[in-house]
């Protein structure tokens, strides 16, 4: 195509000069005035936290919070990985009866894969059904006091672990968000055509070379936004384990507002704080969801 100009070089390029004036009113509608807002208002009460005695006071004692928070997250995050990676694998393959003909040990083999089917199913069943409040105080007041006395009765083992603990309250976390992403790792695994399992079977790989070389890693490459999303939402819920007394930036605030009876002030920081958290996390899920989509 000719521009007009080209034919008529006095004339202007009508659609240049329209381009040009098209693109200020693209960006009023395409910019993330959402994000500016944020930012804007964070740096806003930044700086009333830097220039006001009474909220520089509260954010001091939360910041010993922070990192609890983020620790609890993450290693409670990556125990779920692994737990959900596992349960997904097995309940990606629904157990079939044994083959006509098939010896003692088949028979044994095919029987042991539906019990751990079926084991869980009923594990990803409960947990999802189940607030994570209650898993944390399952966990906290029931489990691990009864692990504790089990080892120490029958091995003499004396397990030095709390129930109002950092470490119970990961594992509460782990098992539950477990079973949440055993069924995002359930969905990515079955995703995958049939033909690709078939085609890396015909070239010889066996189950656990078709699954870790061909399967694994285009289901984990489509499912890393809800993982990331699930990340942000882990550190939310992080919030829970201040009823188990863990000195999170919850926990903090609580006792800290309950001597001053600053609610006000004390409660607007922690959200700032939980804000910022998730505001940085969702802007990295977002950048990780773009460049996946452009390498499609």
């Amino acid at each position: 195509m000719v521009a007009s100009s080209d034919l008529n070089p006095d004339q202007p390029d009508v659609y240049s000069d329209a381009r040009a004036r098209a693109v200020p009113w693209h960006f009023l509608f395409t910019a993330p005035w959402w994000l500016f807002v944020l930012i804007f208002v964070g740096i806003l009460i930044f700086i009333l936290i830097s220039s006001n005695e009474i909220y520089s006071n509260i954010f001091d004692q939360l910041k010993e919070g922070i990192g609890t928070t983020l620790g609890v997250s993450f290693i409670a995050y990556l125990m779920a990985v692994v737990i959900g990676l596992v349960v997904g694998l097995i309940r990606s393959a629904p157990p079939t009866p044994p083959k006509s003909g098939a010896n003692a040990v088949g028979f044994l083999l095919a029987i042991g894969r539906a019990l751990i089917y079926n084991i869980a199913t009923i594990y990803v069943s409960v947990l999802r059904g189940l607030p994570i409040l209650v898993v944390l105080l399952i966990v906290a007041f029931v489990l691990v006091p009864a692990l504790r006395d089990f080892l120490n009765v029958s091995f003499g083992i004396d397990l030095q672990l709390r129930g109002s603990s950092q470490e119970a309250a990961i594992i509460a976390l782990a098992f539950t968000y477990g079973a949440f992403l055993s069924e995002t790792f359930r969905a990515g695994i079955q995703s995958i055509g049939r033909g690709q399992i078939e085609a890396a079977r015909s070239l010889g790989m066996n189950y656990y070379q078709t699954v870790l070389y061909v399967v694994l890693p285009q289901a984990i490459r489509r499912i890393l936004p809800p993982l990331g999303n699930d990340m942000v939402a882990m550190i939310k819920d992080s919030s829970l384990v201040a009823i188990l007394g863990v000195r999170d930036i919850t926990q903090i605030a609580k006792t800290s507002s309950g001597r001053s009876f600053r609610y006000l002030e004390t409660y607007l920081v922690v959200s700032i704080i939980y804000l910022t958290m998730t505001v940085i996390g969702s802007l990295i899920v977002r950048f990780i969801e773009r460049r996946t989509k452009l390498d499609h």
